[in-house]
């Protein structure tokens, strides 16, 4: 094996790291969200290539490689991975392709075959954890309209929906009115309807910089929505603590992934009192998910040669 390729692509970024068969880092490229669908698994790979190609271009390489791993949001369905494992094949980006979730990905770069809990909080949200017989399981994780509690989603729509009933008379005016029409270029309320009827789960999710910028300044409703993203986080850490302990032969590691929970994110200090609150210890140190699913490409593709 000559070089292989890690990919973690999530609602905001796609990150793509090649390394050689020791796991050696050669270059890095980044680009937008690769969410994947079904319907269109082609714009998922698109985003993952452009990811590659920049990648290649820093480390002076050309494809194809000889394996690419890549860890995406929403290919946790048979379905779905086929699709874009299919997809990507047909792009000649590496010679073999796997994919798993960004939450794979990430799990791997923090504990790597071992124990441990994971809270991912970013444009979408899930708990993940592998016991410590082995066995794997998750909390959430249910997509934008089923689930994503605590994520950037939520707190972006939360936003829309703190503004439209302040615009009604429901509730008091919140600074976010201004702000988010600002951000949008929009003139009055309404205009909002529209355009969460086609903005994307990774566009609604960009609000959230505007809800801490309002929060941060006072703004009731703004503080309201990280309070209750926060509580939706809790939620998630309750339930796979339950699901996946008794931890009763070593204490039990969590690693936070995510913007919204990373070190500077907007709910890591309030979070991680609940992490501690429940018993948790976090894991020191910052993820690489794209270097895990680097390395879990290499470790691919040296089982595939034995």
């Amino acid at each position: 094996m000559n070089f292989a390729i890690g990919v973690d692509g999530g609602g905001t970024w796609t990150r793509a790291v090649v390394v050689n068969k020791d796991g050696y880092e050669l270059g890095r490229g980044e680009a937008t969200g690769a969410v994947v669908t079904t319907h269109e698994p082609e714009a998922a790979a698109a985003a993952v290539c452009h990811a590659v190609d920049l990648a290649f271009a820093n480390a002076s390489l050309s494809a194809p490689g000889d394996i690419l791993w890549a860890g995406l949001a929403g290919a946790g369905h048979d379905e779905a991975r086929r699709a874009i494992e299919d997809a990507l094949a047909k792009t000649g980006v590496a010679e073999s392709v796997v994919v798993g979730t960004d939450v794979e990905v990430a799990f791997h770069d923090a504990f790597d075959s071992g124990p441990g809990i994971m809270l991912v909080a970013g444009t979408g949200s899930i708990a993940w954890a592998r016991r410590l017989d082995g066995t794997v399981v998750s909390v959430g994780g249910w997509g934008q309209h089923m689930g994503d509690e605590g994520s950037g989603y939520q707190i972006g729509r939360d936003a829309l929906r703190c503004i439209a009933r302040a615009e009604d008379g429901r509730e008091k005016p919140t600074a976010l009115r201004d702000l988010i029409l600002g951000h949008l270029g929009f003139e009055d309320v309404q205009s909002l309807v529209g355009w969460i009827g086609t903005a994307s789960k990774r566009e609604v999710a960009a609000l959230v910089p505007f809800v801490t910028k309002a929060a941060g300044q006072g703004d009731r409703a703004s503080k309201r929505i990280l309070q209750f993203a926060v509580q939706g986080l809790r939620g998630h850490l309750e339930a796979i603590l339950e699901v996946s302990g008794p931890w009763v032969d070593q204490p039990a590691i969590i690693a936070l992934s995510g913007g919204l929970v990373w070190r500077g994110g907007p709910l890591r200090d309030e979070l991680t009192g609940v992490v501690e609150g429940c018993g948790l210890e976090i894991l020191n140190r910052d993820l690489d998910p794209a270097l895990g699913a680097a390395r879990l490409a290499v470790e691919q593709g040296l089982s595939n040669r034995q």
